[in-house]
Parts: structure tokens; sequence; C-alpha cells
């Protein structure tokens, strides 16, 4: 099922033809990590919006999570009826449009998935710091 409150939320928050405001608060991909630990544990809540997860059992003991790098939302629309696992997310899930963090970087969102915190929060921005040698 595609959840097109996900859509509106997101497109919503479009703020000129190539920038979209992070929705830390709903329908963010920061909120991926707490959602899962509220699922596997019930503990907490899920930090996404409860259209995310729908119908869906609200409790599992296995959550597989499938972290493509740089597969964006205009992917996503352009194959999900080209190839079956696509599609059997459409027919078998719900699919949810989420906003990137800022920056949208690998780094940021890889460290997000690993530790649970936001980027503003982990202070990962990217994989090169730069530092004074003392």
């Amino acid at each position: 099922m595609l959840n097109t409150n996900s859509i509106n939320v997101v497109n919503a928050a479009k703020f000129s033809q190539g920038f979209t405001r992070p929705l830390y608060d709903s329908y963010c991909f920061s909120n991926i990590p707490e959602t899962i630990m509220y699922l596997l544990t019930g503990e907490g809540r899920s930090a996404l919006p409860p259209g995310a997860l729908a119908s869906l059992p609200q409790r599992y003991n296995k959550v597989i999570l499938f972290f493509v790098d740089a597969f964006g939302w205009r992917f996503f629309e352009r194959y999900a009826n080209k190839y079956a696992l696509l599609k059997l997310f459409l027919e078998q899930g719900i699919v949810s449009k989420l906003t990137s963090q800022f920056p949208s970087t690998t780094a940021a969102h890889v460290t997000c998935i690993h530790t649970g915190l936001n980027v503003g929060q982990s202070g990962i921005y990217e994989w090169n710091y730069y530092g004074v040698i003392p």
C-alpha cells in the first residue's frame, strides 16, 4: 500500500524546486531506528507517524532493514512497477515517502542507522574531518 499521506506531508515540506525541509518530527529517515526498536521490543513509541505502519502488526520477532544508499523516492517511483521486490513492498507492505536528514550524506545516514542519533545529535556530517594539529 502506498502511504499517500506521507507523500502529501513530505511534498508540503518542499520550499523550492530542489529543497525539502527535513521532517525530524514525523516522516524523516532519522525516525527509522526508534521505530524498529519499538517494533522489536514494544518499548517507547514509533517515531514514524501511525500511517507509516497503518494496519501492520505492532510487534515483530524479526525486522529486516534494506538500506540502499542513494535510492531516493524518484528511483522508487521509476522502478516500483518494474521490479518484483518493489511490487511486493507495495502489495504486502506500506511504502512511505520520507525526508532525508540535512545534510543528506551517506555518513550522516549510516551513523543514524547504527546509533539511533540524528545528525544534529551525532555531529557526524561527513566522513572527512579536519582538526588542528597541536
